[in-house]
């Protein structure tokens, strides 16, 4: 019998979808209009997007008790389980989110008003490209050390 689809998987698998298709978005406007600046930021944010959509699959969970708790501790680790991997998740998918929303309001400012530099909408999307880099870093750091050795904060 085939379990029900969650909802919000669905809603991440979809969001998730949406950011690959917008970075790529984002490199081809970069290479169109041979801002070879954006292109670098664009594949950080491409990582980003791909790993978002990658650490959706089902999770493993962790082994039993790797390090020896007792039974009254085990209820506030159960608590606990996962919730480095869901700080990497909204870190990762939330940069990648910002950083194209400042990229499109960058594009549309760029095609408007080209007098200026947007000075905050750019350093918004560094820092979104940043927080994208850093939480797809978490990601693979909890899916390689923290799944296959049962580590777990």
């Amino acid at each position: 019998m085939q379990q029900p689809v969650h909802p919000v998987r669905v809603a991440a698998l979809v969001y998730a979808g949406l950011l690959i298709v917008g970075a790529l978005g984002v490199i081809a406007v970069s290479v169109y209009h041979q801002a070879a600046s954006f292109v670098g930021p664009g594949m950080v944010l491409l990582m980003g997007a791909v790993v978002f959509f990658w650490a959706q699959r089902p999770g493993q969970g962790s082994s039993g008790n790797p390090s020896g708790q007792t039974a009254a501790a085990r209820p506030w680790r159960a608590d606990l389980d996962g919730s480095f991997r869901r700080f990497a998740l909204a870190l990762t998918g939330a940069g990648v989110g910002i950083a194209l929303a400042m990229f499109a309001l960058i594009e549309v400012s760029r095609l408007q008003h080209p007098t200026g530099f947007p000075f905050l909408p750019v350093g918004i999307f560094l820092l979104g490209c940043g927080s994208a880099f850093l939480g797809a870093v978490f990601v693979v750091v909890d899916a390689v050390f923290f799944h296959r050795t049962g580590r777990r904060f």
